[in-house]
Parts: structure tokens; sequence; C-alpha cells
């Protein structure tokens, strides 16, 4: 029975690896964009020469899907700080990336999203309350994104309220947590705007949209699972780390999830080398089932053989380092 006891590396990183760069940004950005917008485009206008080129041609919205997913990356990415040193600019860029997913409201999602961090695997962690509540892989990676997506979005819908109460500790003025959900909702709107209108000069835009969008709810479903789903005898896993390059030029590195709640400053493209120095360290030597190498393999997580990991909460000497104190200040 492989059971490795959790702590943390005691690994210090470069400063460096936690600094907000607005050229990275962009190009973190612009990539994202264009792994959706390509293969989309490229759908579109080989579905215009007719129903045997549309049909050929979905393949196509495979990876549009992950780009339409990884817009959902950029949003996290935005309320960690990571796009800038100015917060509410760095959550803004999320926001306006983020809201290409419709009905994603990333605002609602960061709320629940900062007390995952401070609260792991335990009942004050609401993905913990949520996820673990199922175990067929169809209920996992339809039904449970569904709920989490109509929850975040109802949360922002009332912080968007006058007065809304933010409840919690959070690392925004409450003032700036409503803008911001505010914000994200003409964003959902005007983006939906935007696909009508380009739909009604290419309608096969449209339901290549919603196929992208299925697919898309589907790898987030999937996701939750390959990053925190674990074998029964593993004992208290705070996450996973899918180590595959086809994994990392889908998700720009966020794969690397367990590096992610080791050191949550660090943007995800970043991660690949916080997981190469934690490899050169020694760290990972007793955890390999905190490993997964293999991109299809990761799916089996979403089967009922893996709990999800909150399933078994984590004692308190164990418990993951919050987002205070895991990087140098912003």
């Amino acid at each position: 029975m492989h059971r490795p006891a959790f702590h943390k590396p005691e690994l210090k990183l470069e400063r460096r690896l936690f600094a907000t760069s607005a050229l990275e940004s962009a190009l973190v950005i612009g990539y994202a964009l264009l792994l959706f917008a390509v293969p989309l485009l490229a759908y579109v206008g080989l579905a215009g020469h007719g129903p045997a080129w549309a049909l050929g041609a979905l393949p196509l919205l495979i990876p549009a899907a992950y780009g339409m997913f990884l817009q959902g990356i950029l949003g996290h990415e935005g309320f960690h700080f990571n796009f800038s040193d100015k917060r509410l600019l760095s959550c803004l860029l999320g926001v306006l990336c983020s809201s290409i997913l419709t009905g994603f409201c990333v605002t609602g999602y960061f709320v629940d999203h900062w007390q995952h961090h401070r609260h792991s695997n335990g009942p004050q962690d609401p993905d913990w309350r949520l996820f673990r509540r199922y175990r067929h892989p169809l209920m996992r990676m339809i039904v449970s994104r569904l709920q989490a997506t109509a929850r975040y979005l109802l949360q922002t819908v009332q912080l968007a309220l006058p007065g809304a109460r933010v409840e919690g500790r959070l690392p925004l003025p409450a003032q700036q947590i409503r803008l911001l959900a505010r914000v994200n909702l003409l964003c959902q709107a005007g983006w939906i705007v935007l696909w009508a209108g380009l739909a009604s000069h290419w309608p096969v835009l449209l339901p290549a949209l919603v196929v992208c969008l299925l697919l898309a709810l589907l790898i987030s479903g999937v996701n939750a699972y390959q990053e925190h789903a674990f074998a029964s005898d593993v004992e208290t896993p705070i996450a996973r780390s899918r180590t595959s390059l086809l994994c990392s030029l889908l998700h720009a590195g966020s794969n690397y999830h367990l590096e992610h709640h080791l050191y949550p400053r660090v943007p995800c493209w970043r991660l690949p080398q916080v997981h190469r120095r934690l490899l050169a360290s020694g760290w990972y030597q007793d955890r390999q089932a905190l490993l997964e190498p293999s991109f299809i393999g990761s799916f089996r997580y979403c089967s009922s053989q893996f709990p999800y990991s909150g399933e078994v909460q984590a004692t308190p000497e164990r418990a993951p380092a919050s987002l205070e104190g895991s990087g140098p200040a912003r």
C-alpha cells in the first residue's frame, strides 16, 4: 500500500518565478486565444463547403475547445494576480478572457477558489463539498461542472447587487469585488452579442461554438478529478501534476496542479520550472502517486475507482500552504 506522507517542500524558489511580466502575460493570453480561434475559424471555413466537409472537420473543434477551456484558466490566473502587480487590472484581464466561456463567471469562482486554497481537502473547502458527491464518470464530467458553473454564476449575480455583502477573507476590498462582478456580467453579455453578430454572417459559427462550449464543459469536468481524485490507499494527497508535454501545451502549464498548490503565486506557465526544481531536489522520490505522466492515462481518474481526494480529510499538520506566505509579497 503506497502511503506517502505529505509535508511542504523546503525548496526556496527564485523571486523571478513569482514576478509578473507584461510580456509573458500578453504571450500567454495570445497563445490561449490562438489555440481557440485558429482551429475554430479553420472549421468554419471548411464547413462552408458542405455537410461532408463540416463532418470531416469536426476534430478541429477539439483543440478549439481546449483553447476555450484555457480562457477559464486565464480567469484563474487573473484572480491569482499573475498578470499584473496591479491586482484589479489582473482580475479585469481574467474577467475579460474567461467570459468567452458562456455562463462561467470567474468572480463567483474566485470566492470559492480562494477558500479552496485556504482549506484544501476539508469541510470548509467548497470543492470538497461539491465534487466528492459524484462517483459515476458521466456525473463527474457533466453534472458536477454544471452545478459548479451555476453556483459561480449565482454568486456573481449576488455580488453584483447594490450593497452586496462579501463573505470570507478575500484579498480584495468588497467594493472591488462588487465592481468585478458587474463587469463580469457585462462581459458575459458582450461576448454573447459578439457571437450573435458574427453568426449572422457565418451561420455555421453558432453550432461550432456550441460544440466547443460543450466539449470545454467536459474537459473542465474531467479536470477537477484529474487534479484531485486519488486511489484510496494514497494518504492525504493535495493534488496531482500531469507531466506530459501535450498536457502542458493544452493547459499552458496549469496541469502542474500540485506545484500550484505548493506555490500558488507562481504563474501557471512557470510551474514546469518549479516541477523540475522539485524533481532535482528529490522531493518527489517517494511521491510518485502524485504524478501522472500519460495524457490519455489521466482520464481514468474520472472513474469511480478514484475517490475525490477530499473524501479523506487531511490532518492539520499536513494541510497545504495557504496563499499567504507562499511567495514574495506583491
